[in-house]
């Protein structure tokens, strides 16, 4: 870009100029500029353009040790001209301002090299599309499998939850069986307890007891024969 704008072809403006330092760059170094925006923005940036300077002095500085003695250039102004003529002494720049054949020839080069560079930037747009939408495809395949992945884990906990709860309540059943067995066993035991008791005060022989005896077993024997008349008449057979 520098010896672009060194070279100053007339009639090109800077986005011009930009496209045929970016075409000059691709024909030497076999392949294209990428970095044009980083480019833009560090043109004007103090520290980019303190590296141009030194760039500039010690380019001008190899220019002038190459110059012939007599401090003069011999530059060939006009390609049709068979002899070459003996300028005039450098300007500050170091060169002369192109002809209007040549300044037409760069704007050709620069029309050319810009419908190339925008085909080129182009092709990379559509890759890049290309590339994001397959990304976009990746990312979307990645996040269906995350969603499967998720709902697999959700029903295999539901799965385990469902599985305790059942094992919980077999055991509530378990436990409450067992609980009414001993219940029924306990009453059995009761009611076989009472009827031994009841069978032992009625074998009881009144006559020979106490006066006060007599009245307490007798009141018991009472009692028991009351009981299992009202047991039979309530009895399943009623």
């Amino acid at each position: 870009m520098a010896e672009m704008i060194r070279s100053n072809p007339s009639g090109m403006s800077d986005a011009n100029k930009s496209v045929a330092a970016a075409a000059d760059f691709a024909s030497v170094e076999k392949h294209n500029f990428t970095l044009m925006h980083c480019w833009k923005i560090l043109k004007d940036e103090p520290k980019w353009m303190e590296l141009k300077r030194k760039m500039d002095m010690l380019q001008n500085s190899g220019s002038r040790k190459d110059a012939p003695p007599n401090g003069h250039h011999i530059l060939d102004l006009d390609a049709g001209n068979s002899a070459p003529s003996t300028s005039a002494p450098s300007s500050s720049s170091g060169k002369h301002p192109m002809g209007r054949d040549a300044a037409k020839a760069a704007k050709k080069k620069a029309d050319a090299a810009s419908s190339e560079y925008v085909s080129k930037i182009h092709d990379l747009s559509v890759q890049k599309i290309e590339l994001f939408k397959e990304t976009e495809g990746e990312r979307k395949a990645r996040l269906d499998e995350i969603v499967t992945l998720e709902k697999v884990k959700v029903e295999e906990a539901r799965e385990h939850r469902k599985m305790k709860l059942d094992i919980e309540r077999e055991k509530l059943a378990l436990e409450k069986r067992r609980l009414d067995m001993e219940a029924e066993q306990k009453k059995k035991e009761a009611e076989k307890k009472e009827k031994e008791e009841d069978e032992r005060i009625l074998a009881i022989n009144l006559d020979q007891c106490q006066p006060l005896q007599r009245m307490y077993y007798q009141a018991l024997q009472e009692d028991i024969i009351q009981k299992l008349v009202a047991s039979r008449c309530h009895g399943p057979g009623l």
